[in-house]
């Protein structure tokens, strides 16, 4: 009796498998010609996806890894690296594993995590531009990687939407290399450019958007940092209001005549949700210990601070609700408001906006706090950015790979 299910495809006559005799031939020509210098990066971090629907973040786990992106948070044992587990910032895992990812979603997910993302669809580039990008990847020593979402259909293959990093160019026979993180089903492969860049056409049914291809690089701002947003955009859906319309409102009708009025007119508003928002890595003590120092001599943090530890009874009933869901009250606080959208204070009276953009200014922030504050800014600013681009249609789209 034969076995249920699929032992891999055979690939179509569009593609050159990459293990085989034209394959390796055209590799070690592609070698010598100098457009495989972005490869080895790749190669050392090669994986297959870890869920069938897990194309997208299969292909981002080998590029933030090959990209040397410090997570921040303990993966396993003591080790501090990235696993489909940790891309879970703009949806939920669960609905990942389900429904796949789209190509804002990507982008989305790599912004959280630590990536400089350039995104660009069929419509909004050309064939020889990216020819270019292709050019610039595969020549580059590995700092700085590009992954294409396409319509496997195009390409002979079987299923539709399916995300694969680019891991060479033969530029004489106009060839890319795909490395395949759907391993159980193709090999790394060659294929034409030509009719890679074609197979981004195809308009995806759920954004009724085209597809395209994303240049990823490693923000300068990356080492270990002590919080990251512990939100996906379904539990962002509920926050992002609060920022853009709710609070401001707020402040627009109260006109708080200075910053301890602005401190407290926020945390007596901001939802319970509020004080789970950012989340620490296990590893904390010594991060911490850098970051309080620094903090310290944050004028803002010191206005929190002193608030927090006054007798009013109303600010007490503050510490006691944030105080049931976070142990850094004061920190929590305090690099939510420097690193939130600048939205929340967009109503404030001109001098108490000016103090705030001047205490919020990255380039004044000591470090490791800058550090800090710059990966939380980008990571919120991604799910914000993603939220309204999102707010009136789907959520997330299927992908087979």
């Amino acid at each position: 009796m034969s076995a249920q299910g699929f032992y891999r495809r055979s690939l179509p006559d569009s593609a050159i498998a990459f293990s085989s005799v034209e394959g390796r031939q055209i590799f070690r020509e592609a070698l010598a010609l100098g457009e495989m210098e972005g490869y080895f990066a790749l190669a050392e971090q090669f994986h297959t996806q870890a869920e069938p629907a897990f194309c997208g973040l299969g292909s981002l786990v080998v590029v933030l890894n090959a990209l040397s992106i410090d997570p921040g948070r303990i993966w396993k044992g003591v080790w501090r690296w990235y696993g489909e587990e940790f891309l879970d910032c703009c949806l939920p895992l669960s609905v990942i594993k389900e429904n796949g990812i789209t190509f804002d979603e990507f982008a989305c997910i790599a912004r959280c995590n630590g990536a400089v993302v350039k995104p660009n669809r069929y419509n909004q580039s050309s064939l020889e531009n990216f020819r270019q990008a292709v050019e610039q990847v595969t020549t580059a020593p590995g700092d700085i990687h590009l992954v294409v979402s396409y319509s496997r259909k195009v390409l002979g293959q079987t299923g539709d939407g399916h995300f694969s990093p680019i891991g060479g160019y033969h530029r004489q026979r106009d060839l890319v290399l795909l490395l395949d993180v759907a391993r159980f089903k193709y090999p790394p492969h060659w294929v034409p450019l030509p009719l890679l860049w074609k197979a981004f056409e195809p308009v995806d049914p759920v954004t009724n958007q085209c597809r395209g291809y994303i240049l990823l690089q490693k923000s300068e701002r990356l080492p270990e940092t002590f919080f990251h947003v512990a939100f996906d955009l379904h539990q962002w859906r509920s926050i992002a209001p609060y920022f853009a319309e709710i609070l401001p409102d707020i402040l627009k009708k109260e006109q708080p005549d200075s910053i301890a009025s602005f401190v407290s007119t926020i945390l007596h508003n901001w939802p319970v949700e509020f004080t789970t928002m950012l989340d620490t890595s296990s590893e904390t003590a010594e991060t911490l210990e850098k970051l309080r120092a620094a903090m310290e001599l944050n004028s803002l943090f010191d206005i929190v601070h002193q608030y927090l530890s006054s007798d009013d009874g109303d600010a007490m009933s503050v510490v006691g609700k944030w105080r049931a869901q976070q142990p850094f009250v004061a920190e929590t606080i305090t690099a939510i408001l420097l690193s939130c959208p600048e939205t929340l204070s967009a109503t404030l009276k001109p001098d108490l906006r000016m103090w705030l953009s001047e205490v919020r200014y990255l380039d004044k922030l000591l470090s490791p706090l800058d550090i800090e504050i710059s990966r939380l800014r980008e990571q919120m600013s991604a799910l914000q950015d993603f939220y309204t681009l999102y707010s009136k249609g789907h959520l997330c789209n299927i992908h087979q790979s």
